[in-house]
C-alpha cells in the first residue's frame, strides 16, 4: 500500500524495483561504440614511403580503399604554426621558426612537441577545450555589481585552474575523470586533509546552469541531478543519460530504472549548503581547502577578538572620558591589536559536493530514491536502487552500500573495460587537432551517432592511450608526429570534390583560430600578453591577460568570445560552430581592443628593428611578417607595405606603421591555421 506524504505519492520504505522489464534490442546489443575496445591489427598498405605512424597506415588503407592519395606534406613553417597553435594557442616566435628551419635532423619535429607540451601555455589552452565540455562559467551574471555572493560561482576559477594545471602534469585522464565525480573521497597524494584538488575538482558537479531563485525548490534540486547525470554522461562517455528522465531512451539501452539508479546517487550528493526560502536564491556549498584546526583556531582568534572589543565597548560606555593612565584599557587594546595581527587569513574555499543530500529537499539523506513518473517529482513509483546502467555494467553489479555511489560511479567510468570512455576522449583529441572527430558527435557515441570513419583507427587509438597510462601528452605526440597530421591544406578540386568533408583526411583543414586565441595572438605579437597563470577572472577584455582568465558570464551574449563563436556555458558544449558574420569584421576593423594593439605592435616594430631609412622599413615590414604568419613579405606584400608607411594618409611615421598593423591583424592569414 502506498503512502501519501506532503501531497507525493510513495510506496514504503525500502521497495525496490529491477529494470522494468527493459531489454535492448538487438540493434543496441550490436552497436559499436557498446562492444569492447580492442587493439586492431595495423593493416598494411600500398603506398610504404608516406606513412610515419601506425596512424598513418590506418589512414592511407582508407585513402586507398576510395582510390585517393594524401595529400603533400606542408611545408616546415606551415607545420610549426600549425603545431604552436594546436598545442598552445599561440604562434610561434620568430627565435622559435629560426631554430626549427636550422635543424635538419630526423628528431627536429619531435622536439618541438616536446618544448609545446612542457610550457604551461599547453595546459591553459587545452583547458579551455575542456571547459567547453564541462559546460564552464566563471559568473552567471557579467555585471559584478548585480551578483549575489550566495549563489554565483565566485570560487569557480579554481576548478579552471585545476583544470590547467591537471594537463599540464599530465594527470592519467582516468583519474581526471575520477577526480572530477569523486575527488572529495580521495585521499591525497601527500596524505594531507582535506585533499584539496580532490574537492576543487569537483566544481565540475557544482557549476551547472541551475535555475537559482524558483519558487519551486523540488523541481530545482530533480533538475540539477539531471543536469549533472546528462553533463557525466556526455562528457565522458558520449551518452545522452538524461533523455531517460522521464521514460525508456528511446535509442540507446538505457531504461528510466537505470536513470533513477544513478539518480540516487546525485540525490545522495550535497552541492548546496542551503536550497533557500521559496523564490529566494539557492547558496551554493564551499568547503575550505584547510585542515579542521585551522578553521578552529582562527574561529577561536575571531571570538576573542570579538570579546575584547565587547569589553572595551563596556569600559567607554562606563567611563566615557578615561584617564590616559587607564589603557586597564591598554592592555585590553593591546591585547586585542596582538590578536587581530595574528589573526590566521579566510580559509580558501572551493564550490565542491560532499555525501549527503541537499537540506530541506524530498530525499533527506544518503539513500535510493522512486523513480519519478513522466519525470515529475510529485509522482513517485517504486524505489529503484543505486547503481549503474544495466546494459553497460551488467547485472553482477555489488550494491551500493555506504556513501552516495559516486565512487563507484567514477570507478565505472573510469574503467578500463568501459566500452565507451576510452573511446570518447580519443575522439575528443582528435576532433580538437584535426577540427572534426572520427565520430563526428563526440557528445554522443549512441544509435543516433553517425558511426566513426574510421573505426579500427578509433579503437587503436583507444587501445594504445590506455595501454599507456591514459596519458594526454603521449597521445598529443603520436599525432602530431603523423604524416597525416603534417599534410598541406592545398588540394585539387576533384579531390576536394571526391571527399569534400575530408572525412577520409587526405589532407589538413584549415581552420579559423578560436576566439581566445585570435585575442591571445593579438597581445602575443604585440608583445603584452601577461602569460602568468591563475587567479580569479577578469572582466575587462584589454587586459593582457590570457583569454582563459577573462570572464566567461553565463548570461552575457555580448561579449568578444561569443561574437567569434565561443561555446555556451549553458551545457556541455561538444564542437564549436565557426560562424562569418560582419560583426566580427566590424569588431577587428573599429574595436578599441584591436586598434590597441596595433598601436602596440607598431611600438614592438619600431623598437625591435630602430632607425629611419628604405632599407630598415623594409626590415621592420618582413618583421611584421615573422611575428604575426611565422613568414616573410613577399614582393607584392613589401611593395604595398613600403606604400603604405611612406605615403600614407596619415602624419606621423608612428600611425602609419599603425595602420600596417591593424592591417595584418584584420587579415585573414592572422586568423586562420593552414
Amino acid at each position: 500500500m502506498s503512502l501519501l506524504v506532503s501531497g507525493f505519492s510513495l510506496l514504503p520504505a525500502g521497495a525496490a524495483v529491477q529494470d522494468g522489464g527493459f531489454q535492448a534490442t538487438p540493434a543496441q546489443q550490436k552497436w559499436w561504440a557498446f562492444q569492447p575496445v580492442k587493439s586492431r591489427p595495423v593493416p598494411g598498405v600500398k603506398n610504404k614511403s608516406w606513412p610515419r605512424n601506425e596512424i598513418d597506415r590506418f589512414i592511407a588503407a582508407e585513402l586507398e580503399a576510395h582510390k585517393m592519395q594524401p595529400a603533400p606534406a606542408a611545408d616546415r613553417r606551415t607545420w610549426l604554426r600549425r603545431a604552436t597553435f594546436d598545442l598552445t594557442g599561440l604562434p610561434p616566435t620568430p627565435a622559435e621558426v629560426d631554430t626549427f628551419l636550422a635543424d635538419k635532423s630526423d628528431a627536429a619535429e619531435g622536439r618541438v612537441v616536446d618544448r609545446l607540451l612542457a610550457s604551461s601555455a599547453y595546459g591553459q589552452h587545452w583547458a579551455r577545450h575542456w571547459l567547453d565540455v564541462a559546460r564552464y562559467a566563471d559568473y552567471h551574471d557579467a555585471d559584478a555589481k548585480a551578483r549575489n555572493p550566495v549563489c554565483e560561482p565566485l570560487e569557480a576559477w579554481r576548478y579552471r585552474d585545476w583544470v590547467a594545471e591537471s594537463f599540464n602534469r599530465d594527470l592519467p585522464f582516468d583519474q581526471f575523470i575520477v577526480h572530477q565525480i569523486a575527488g572529495d573521497l580521495l585521499s591525497a597524494p601527500d596524505g594531507k586533509v582535506p585533499y584539496a584538488g580532490g574537492l576543487i575538482a569537483t566544481t565540475f558537479l557544482v557549476n551547472g546552469a541551475w535555475d537559482r531563485g524558483d519558487a519551486d525548490k523540488e523541481k530545482m534540486v530533480s533538475d540539477m541531478v539531471d543536469d549533472q547525470i546528462d553533463t557525466v554522461g556526455k562528457a565522458f562517455m558520449g551518452l545522452t543519460l538524461g533523455c531517460a528522465r522521464c521514460h525508456d531512451h528511446k535509442f540507446d539501452p538505457v531504461s528510466q530504472q537505470d536513470y533513477y539508479g544513478l539518480a540516487g546517487i546525485f540525490y545522495s550528493t550535497r552541492m548546496l549548503k542551503e536550497l533557500g526560502t521559496k523564490g529566494g536564491e539557492i547558496t551554493l556549498q564551499r568547503r575550505p581547502l584547510v585542515p579542521m584546526e585551522m578553521i578552529e583556531k582562527r574561529n577561536q582568534q575571531v571570538k576573542q577578538i570579538a570579546d575584547l572589543t565587547a569589553k572595551l565597548a563596556a569600559l567607554d560606555k562606563a567611563t566615557p572620558k578615561p584617564p590616559p593612565e587607564d589603557p586597564a584599557r591598554r592592555a585590553l587594546m593591546e591585547q586585542r591589536d596582538r590578536l587581530q595581527k595574528e589573526l590566521l587569513p579566510e580559509p580558501p574555499v572551493a564550490l565542491a559536493v560532499s555525501d549527503g543530500a541537499v537540506p530541506g529537499g524530498l530525499f533527506t539523506g544518503i539513500q535510493d530514491v522512486p523513480l519519478h513518473i513522466r519525470g515529475s517529482y510529485t509522482r513517485l513509483g517504486p524505489v529503484v536502487p543505486r547503481r549503474m546502467p544495466a546494459f553497460f555494467a551488467r547485472d553482477k553489479q555489488p550494491p551500493i552500500a555506504t556513501g552516495s555511489g559516486r565512487r563507484e560511479l567514477a570507478d565505472w567510468v573510469a574503467s578500463k573495460n568501459n566500452p565507451l570512455t576510452a573511446r570518447v576522449a580519443v575522439n575528443r583529441v582528435w576532433q580538437w587537432h584535426f577540427g572534426a572527430g572520427l565520430v563526428n558527435t563526440p557528445n554522443n557515441f549512441g544509435l543516433m551517432s553517425e558511426p566513426p570513419s574510421h573505426p579500427a583507427l578509433l579503437d587503436w587509438l583507444a587501445a594504445k592511450f590506455v595501454e599507456e597510462g591514459w596519458s594526454l601528452k603521449k597521445l598529443h605526440r603520436r599525432i602530431l608526429l603523423s604524416a597525416t597530421y603534417r599534410q598541406s591544406s592545398a588540394a585539387p578540386r576533384k579531390v576536394i570534390a571526391q571527399d569534400p568533408d575530408n572525412r577520409w583526411l587526405g589532407r589538413f583543414a584549415a581552420r579559423r583560430l578560436e576566439a581566445e586565441s585570435i585575442r591571445d595572438a593579438a597581445l602575443f605579437v604585440a608583445g603584452r600578453l601577461d602569460l602568468n597563470p591563475a587567479g580569479p577572472a577578469n572582466a575587462e577584455l584589454s587586459s593582457s591577460r590570457r583569454s582563459l582568465y577573462i570572464q566567461t558570464a553565463r548570461w552575457d551574449r555580448s561579449s568578444f568570445a561569443t561574437l567569434f563563436d565561443a561555446a555556451n556555458p549553458d551545457a556541455s558544449d561538444e564542437t564549436r560552430n565557426v560562424s562569418t558574420v560582419a560583426p566580427q569584421a566590424l569588431f577587428l576593423l573599429n574595436n578599441s581592443f584591436t586598434i590597441e594593439q596595433a598601436k602596440h605592435l607598431a611600438d614592438r616594430l619600431i623598437r625591435d628593428v630602430p632607425g629611419d631609412d628604405a632599407k630598415v622599413n623594409d626590415a621592420r615590414i618582413h618583421h611584421a611578417y615573422r611575428l604575426l604568419f611565422s613568414r616573410t613579405a613577399n614582393a607584392e606584400e613589401l611593395a604595398i607595405a613600403r606604400q603604405l608607411v611612406a605615403h600614407g594618409g596619415r602624419a606621423s611615421p608612428q600611425s602609419r606603421w599603425a595602420d600596417l598593423a591593424h592591417v595584418l591583424l584584420c587579415s585573414n592569414e592572422f586568423v586562420y591555421v593552414d
